[in-house]
């Protein structure tokens, strides 16, 4: 088979899978692996030589379907990997972040939640943002991400957290303690990043839904932000509701009219603001964290806006099952098989995030190598 013609099976095979369609197997998602594991199969001990070209050799010898993001298992990711090479600020990430950079030079660290609202208070409006957002050069900037992965193929490449989300996760910048407790104090003023973000998103996506449909890329994002921890959300759902999920809701518009797949990436306890997802029309997740309380049967059963279940990208735990032993792995990947089954599809089976240094080669291994049970 030509390499065009195994690429084609391999996209059929996943867009099948997350419409629900007949597969002659479930795919695989090739998320990442160990470094030991990727010599083995390649057969060569030179993954720090080229570490890229061999984590694609691997993920090809094991016959997986899809590379989700792109995760090396040394953390190289950000020298070898897209945005190494792809200009995210060229159209693909928020001008928050730019001022964000530019508050931190003239006030330094952010040292109470006042200070994020002042900084929240001085961002442009949602208005201008059409001013700010380029579309040609967002389309532009999404055909060369999609043409990064070429090197992948046959796979099937999804880039990771470049569509227009609406970003969350400004604790990482701003701390716990300030992010969190504006949320209670400040609502209207952190309601003005989201708005603003999901502005932009919105546009951006607009420009993405026409470079994927004009050019017959797949019609799937990855994206999503860490908002639960073991027992749900960070903060209060109800203040989420209010100042968060409109505008996420409106970024995501464009890709869910357009008929787009959107995969959000879910870490820990999701359930209380699932209802606010599903609302904003995503209908895939990936990331579940069962040894945490999440509830991936109770997911699986609750319907997508659109009518249909949702997609699943899991779930072999990488902090409990890939530990245990390669029967135990099987074991698993056999339940989530007989899930598909029981839902008629809609299963792509994937480790539940990212597989550590420290796991046994032959556990990758068993995961990897396991074609023969997912018919």
């Amino acid at each position: 088979m030509s390499g065009t013609s195994a690429h084609q099976v391999k996209r059929e095979r996943l867009l099948n899978a997350i419409e629900f369609r007949p597969t002659d197997r479930l795919p695989i998602c090739g998320f990442n692996g160990t470094v030991a594991a990727i010599e083995r199969v390649n057969g060569a001990h030179d993954y720090l030589a080229r570490p890229k070209e061999a984590f694609a050799q691997a993920m090809k010898a094991w016959d997986t379907d899809v590379v989700l993001q792109f995760v090396l298992p040394d953390g190289q990711s950000w020298t070898y990997g897209p945005y190494a090479e792809i200009n995210r600020r060229g159209g693909l990430l928020s001008a928050a972040y730019d001022h964000l950079n530019a508050w931190g030079v003239t006030h330094g660290p952010f040292k109470s939640p006042e200070e994020f609202r002042d900084f929240c208070l001085t961002l442009p409006s949602p208005a201008d943002a059409a001013r700010i957002v380029d579309g040609q050069v967002t389309a532009q900037r999404w055909l060369e991400l999609d043409a990064w992965g070429e090197f992948l193929k046959p796979l099937v490449w999804v880039p990771g957290h470049r569509c227009g989300s609406v970003p969350w996760m400004w604790y990482t910048s701003v701390g716990y303690e300030n992010y969190l407790m504006a949320h209670s104090l400040y609502p209207e003023a952190v309601e003005r990043l989201f708005a603003f973000c999901g502005e932009e998103g919105r546009l951006h996506n607009i420009a993405i839904a026409r470079a994927i449909r004009e050019h017959g890329l797949i019609p799937l994002v990855y994206s999503g932000e860490d908002i639960c921890a073991n027992d749900g959300p960070l903060c209060s759902p109800k203040v989420l509701h209010d100042i968060y999920f409109p505008h996420l809701k409106r970024a995501a518009a464009p890709l869910i009219d357009a008929g787009i797949h959107w995969l959000w990436h879910s870490d820990g306890n999701i359930l209380p603001i699932l209802p606010d997802l599903l609302d904003c029309g995503i209908d895939g997740f990936q990331g579940f964290e069962e040894d945490k309380g999440m509830d991936l049967l109770r997911l699986a059963r609750t319907p997508c806006r659109n009518g249909r279940l949702p997609f699943l990208f899991g779930s072999i735990n990488v902090t409990t099952t890939m530990y245990t032993t390669p029967e135990e792995i099987r074991t698993d990947i056999r339940r989530i098989v007989s899930l598909a089954k029981s839902r008629s599809g809609g299963v792509v089976l994937s480790p539940s995030s990212s597989m550590m240094e420290n796991m046994p080669i032959e556990n990758v291994l068993a995961f990897y190598e396991c074609s023969h049970l997912l018919t």
